[in-house]
């Protein structure tokens, strides 16, 4: 066990972290007790699991890096207890001997219970087995897999192989941004770092010490924080522990949300979990049943998320890093230029007038979501300023990914005027121009190519491409000569 040590407000105290992974070791030996295989929402088909195998595959994972620790060893063999009593592993082995590659997804289990003596001789005879196959390896998996896959075989061997050329190919190691990604992409990195780290005990590799993928997660967070994901924003808080020993300045205003949400509620819920769909059920299984499924996991990556904060021991700065100069995406002026010809040829007027009637629209935005969002996020322990950019950060996001140019267009505009720019709004400035059509006008519902009204639909593209273009002119003028502030801490 780490040296008794006081950490930084911000994070919690030590005694707070102790206790809430407690907290989520019971609530992981509690599910593991309570969860019926045969219910419908465990019973369901992943693949090569069901939803209970994998619930089982993952709270044994919790168990083994609490286990690494000398934390609650106590509860930790609880729940390692807990899952030998209600794993029927005969369906994993016979399947392992059947296909020697399911060793490295189904055999997870089985090396955790062997770690802790309570694996079965043919278990064990299985799983090393399998890796001493030739065909192991004979299946197609995404990078992250493969990852996966090499850390299992580290868990059965004891030696962790080369870092294979799988990690150059992650999302993890490639230009990427929330605008652009699904939650899946989300997990594909998250999941990359964990293996690739070896759940932190391991330094961050070079392809994963970049600048650039800090950015996307720093991103990621915002976007997980405002949408209410605490399940992958947990894993993305976890990602930035592993990668630099601390959070950012967006991964603190996160994780006391976190908090507050976990004391509020007494757990940190998953996405899907429904209060509405909850209150339907009738019977107290059902709703055992539900609530277990539609919790565990988030509180497992919140026991994970605890443990690296106690291991590292993070500093209180986090101030942001340096700056870098901000430079105008190519598709911004082919988008300005563009509109105005769209223009042209609507209104039959020349270049003068189009760019002048893009220069005099008057702009409105609705900033309510956005300043609620400040307002729920701010704390003393955090410079408003941060607050403010990490709530446009979101903003931006979620604009995008719902395709609704006028609120992008209104969240940028309130970044253009803060004069902070951060690669998000980089990001969210050439998504937007972007959008633009060969015909000039911006927005992908205006391709229909036979519209029931072609007047009427051609004033109205006309008038949103104008303001949308004034947005771009706008933000131009204001950033071309400010900087993107780039957290390189």
């Amino acid at each position: 066990m780490t040296d008794v040590v006081e950490y930084p407000a911000i994070y919690g105290s030590r005694a707070e972290l102790l206790d809430r992974l407690r907290e989520c070791l019971v609530f992981a030996r509690l599910t593991v007790e309570s969860a019926d295989p045969l219910h419908p929402v465990w019973k369901v088909d992943l693949g090569q699991v069901s939803g209970f195998e994998k619930m089982m595959m993952e709270a044994g994972l919790l168990a083994y890096i609490v286990g690494r620790t000398r934390y609650f060893e106590k509860e930790t063999r609880d729940l390692v207890r807990a899952i030998r009593g209600k794993y029927d592993s005969t369906s994993a082995v016979s399947c392992i001997l059947r296909h020697p590659r399911l060793a490295a997804s189904l055999g997870t289990l089985l090396l955790v219970l062997d770690h802790f003596g309570l694996a079965t001789a043919q278990e064990v005879a299985a799983v090393h087995g399998a890796f001493e196959s030739r065909y192991v390896e004979c299946s197609e998996h995404v990078p992250f897999r493969l990852l996966d896959r090499r850390w299992v075989r580290g868990l059965a061997t004891g030696v962790a192989d080369p870092l294979i050329a799988a990690l150059d190919l992650s999302t993890a190691c490639r230009a990427t941004h929330p605008i652009y990604m699904t939650r899946e992409d989300g997990y594909a990195v998250t999941h990359a770092v964990m293996y690739a780290t070896d759940f932190g005990v391991l330094p961050a590799p070079a392809a994963l010490n970049k600048a650039a993928l800090w950015d996307t997660i720093d991103a990621a967070i915002a976007w997980c924080t405002a949408s209410g994901d605490l399940d992958l924003l947990a894993e993305l808080l976890l990602s930035q522990l592993y990668l630099r020993g601390r959070l950012s300045a967006y991964g603190l205003i996160a994780w006391r949300q976190c908090r507050e949400t976990w004391d509020s509620l007494g757990f940190l819920p998953s996405p899907s979990l429904s209060a509405t769909s909850f209150q339907a059920l009738m019977e107290e299984h059902q709703r055992r049943q539900y609530a277990f499924h539609n919790i565990y996991h988030t509180m497992l990556v919140g026991g994970l998320l605890c443990v690296a904060l106690l291991d590292t021991r993070p500093t209180g700065s986090h101030g942001d890093g340096g700056e870098i100069d901000y430079a105008q995406p190519p598709s911004v002026e082919r988008a300005i230029a563009g509109a105005a010809q769209h223009l042209e040829q609507v209104f039959g007027i020349d270049r003068f007038a189009a760019q002048s009637a893009i220069a005099a629209v008057a702009w409105r935005a609705d900033d309510v979501a956005l300043d609620e969002m400040v307002e729920r996020w701010s704390h003393a322990d955090t410079p408003v300023e941060i607050t403010r950019r990490m709530a446009v950060d979101a903003a931006i996001i979620l604009a995008a990914q719902d395709y609704d140019l006028a609120q992008l267009a209104g969240a940028l505009r309130r970044a253009g005027a803060s004069g902070t720019v951060t690669t998000t709004v980089e990001a969210g400035v050439d998504f937007l121009a972007r959008q633009s059509l060969v015909t000039g006008a911006i927005g992908a519902n205006w391709l229909n190519d036979i519209p029931a009204d072609p007047a009427s639909t051609a004033l109205a593209s006309a008038r949103v491409t104008a303001a949308l273009a004034n947005c771009l002119v706008d933000l131009d003028e204001r950033l071309s000569a400010g900087r993107v502030m780039a957290d390189a801490g």
